[in-house]
């Protein structure tokens, strides 16, 4: 890692959750799930969005990999980012095994709805 690059300490949780869980890729939901005791009481949308912004300079300086996944191809408009760590064996999402191939992948992704009412 460049010594110049001054990672927020969202971002170092968020590595620190990565570095825990080399078997399993964490998707933008489970990471803001996990960081949600931890930042307390925040706008939904506004720590999804920090939490994506965090993962993303993990990536950009190489100590984490993404893969994004969209259920458009299924009929459901939802889009994600699965991040895991660098030190993972896993080069690709596809092998972390089945459930991480299409089209189980994409109906997990589809299961991240809520709904709202009308």
């Amino acid at each position: 890692m460049d010594a110049t690059v001054d990672l927020s300490d969202l971002a170092l949780t968020i590595d620190s959750l990565l570095e825990g869980d080399l078997d399993r890729p964490w998707c933008v939901h489970r990471l803001y799930e996990a960081l949600l005791p931890l930042v307390g009481a925040a706008r939904r949308e506004d720590m999804l969005s920090a939490t994506q912004r965090a993962s993303d300079d993990l990536v950009a300086i190489g100590k984490a990999r993404r893969e994004y996944v969209s259920a458009i191809a299924i009929g459901v408009h939802c889009e994600d980012a699965l991040y895991w760590s660098a030190r993972s064996e896993h080069q690709r999402l596809e092998e972390f095994g089945p459930e991480f191939e299409p089209p189980a992948v994409l109906r997990r992704l589809a299961a991240h709805f809520q709904c709202r009412g009308l």
